[in-house]
């Protein structure tokens, strides 16, 4: 056997997980076995400061072997837990190595390799097109950058959103895929909402962020700042809601009062949140909905609004907004004028020469302290995704930063004729996390953007092959190419699916699959 071919065989064995594992695999895991010691040694000295670091290496186990057993089954079991378990990454993160959550987020990106690797074709043009000017864009931001190493670590993150979108396209292959990947986001919330509940019943408000959070009783679970379980429980609402109207909940009194019940258990948590911005986003959803399809919802929403200003704190935040708009010594700005004091700041310290390509990854952040009169000697993010892409990318990057919604919002587009309520929901999703990057720090937010990327994706996915299948002349506009993949006829009879030849389905795309935990969650 040549040597290529030597080396094909032992990747095949490696990317098909442990089945048929030979001395090759053998040798593999051993070194696996020297360097899982090593690390034990390295947990075992940073566990003295903290003792959570005990945690980390029977978790890093099985990971790493859940991860060689079914690529699958690993990315279902962290898109399930990794939400409602981040208060333990959190506290296993190490300057040096970034900890556990920096492990998971490698892991997701050699997981996207792999899949991807198998045939590159089942991923259509228009997917790829849709980030690859952004991260182009970040790309070359990282040569220029002053704080090269942040800026490497957040754009490795940034390209593991990027994978989950386009595995999405793996995944979902006709609309009961799609399904189940909206069961998986709704029951990744449940351990999201419980850990808030205990963190409300326990007075811990999300402060590690920074000082305000605390001061303000704004509670985010899970999460290390208000503003992302507030988006992410957004995105919760959004799902759960379609997925009761559209019937894949169940239909029975026992239910409906279930879903309904939960969902108001979630807008109770987003109320204490506090963050405005996220309100507004439900709302939005619901005036859509209410104005396409249930004209009664918009009565429901004016009597709801009623209601929550019987809320003190709710009528608090919302009289907020009507103080502390004006700069003047000592006085206290609201957060939407203090907001707009940062961005001028920024925006008038920019030398023009620098519109073009801005002034590198992680940039803003780096130069804060130094043109933001209220800085107070410390650092600060831009709190909006565009005036940041803006300052350290320049219009190039604001373009690009577009393109991502204007992309999406196009391969949705076709779900508007065949699943309008899909299409109706999942467009009120996409244009709010735009609405809500004006004036936040959306490109920070790791794990929300895993959930709301992969949800895109996956709703883009079956738009693209409900397309393609509906009109054979879309595929090449769409870019849906035919894959080599043939699906093997079983027990003698030709394999069925309602999609075109060139596009199998999930079943067929697994039964190649060794070990497939996808397949097996059928």
């Amino acid at each position: 056997m040549s040597a290529v071919g030597r080396i094909s065989g032992a990747w095949r064995q490696w990317r098909d997980g442990l089945e048929g594992v030979s001395l090759l695999g053998l040798i593999g895991l051993l070194s696996g076995a020297v360097a899982i010691g090593l690390i034990t040694v390295m947990v075992g000295g940073a566990a003295a400061d903290k003792p959570v670091m005990l945690a980390v290496l029977p978790l890093m186990l099985v990971t790493g072997f859940l991860f060689l057993y079914s690529r699958e089954a690993f990315l279902l079991v962290v898109l399930l837990v990794r939400a409602g378990a981040n208060p333990v990454f959190e506290e296993t993160r190490l300057a040096a190595i970034g900890g556990l959550g920096g492990l998971l987020n490698a892991l997701i990106l050699v997981l996207a390799a792999i899949i991807i690797a198998r045939d590159p074709k089942r991923v259509p043009r228009i997917a790829w097109m849709v980030w690859l000017p952004f991260i182009a864009v970040q790309a070359l931001g990282l040569v220029y950058s002053p704080d090269k190493v942040q800026a490497v670590r957040l754009y490795l993150g940034q390209l593991s959103v990027v994978a989950l979108f386009l595995v999405s396209f793996y995944l979902v292959r006709e609309e009961a895929d799609l399904n189940k990947m909206l069961k998986l986001v709704t029951w990744s919330s449940v351990p999201v909402a419980l850990v808030t509940l205990i963190y409300i019943g326990l007075g811990k408000t999300a402060g590690s962020v920074d000082g305000f959070e605390s001061a303000a009783s704004r509670y985010g679970g899970p999460f290390p700042h208000a503003n992302i379980l507030a988006f992410y429980l957004v995105l919760s609402v959004g799902v759960i809601f379609y997925r009761w109207k559209s019937g894949l909940a169940g239909r029975g009194p026992l239910a409906t009062a279930t879903v309904v019940l939960y969902m108001l258990l979630l807008v109770g948590l987003l109320f204490a949140t506090k963050t405005r911005s996220a309100w507004i986003s439900v709302l939005f959803i619901f005036i859509v909905y209410g104005v396409f399809r249930e004209r009664r919802y918009l009565i429901y929403l004016v009597i709801g609004g009623m209601l929550a200003m019987l809320i003190p704190e709710v009528r608090e935040r919302v009289a907020g907004l009507a103080e502390g708009n004006q700069v003047v010594q000592y006085a206290k700005l609201n957060s939407f004028a203090w907001r707009k004091l940062l961005w001028a700041d920024a925006l008038s310290w920019m030398a023009k020469y620098r519109y073009f390509f801005g002034y590198g990854a992680e940039s803003f952040i780096f130069h804060s302290s130094t043109f933001f009169s209220m800085a107070g000697g410390r650092s600060w993010g831009a709190h909006s995704a565009v005036v940041q892409v803006f300052f350290e990318y320049g219009v190039l990057g604001v373009a690009a930063y577009g393109w991502v919604y204007l992309s999406t919002a196009r391969m949705l587009r076709p779900l508007l004729r065949v699943r309008f309520l899909l299409a109706l929901i999942a467009l009120s999703l996409l244009v709010s996390n735009f609405l809500v990057s004006l004036s936040d720090n959306m490109l920070s937010y790791l794990i929300y953007n895993w959930y709301f990327w992969l949800t895109m994706g996956a709703v883009c996915a079956l738009s693209c092959r409900i397309a393609g299948a509906a009109d054979p002349r879309q595929r090449r506009p769409w870019g849906i190419r035919p894959s080599r993949y043939r699906p093997p006829a079983a027990h003698g009879k030709p394999a069925h699916s309602e999609f075109p030849a060139t596009l199998p389905r999930v079943s067929e795309f697994s039964a190649t699959m060794p070990m497939s935990g996808w397949e097996g969650a059928r």
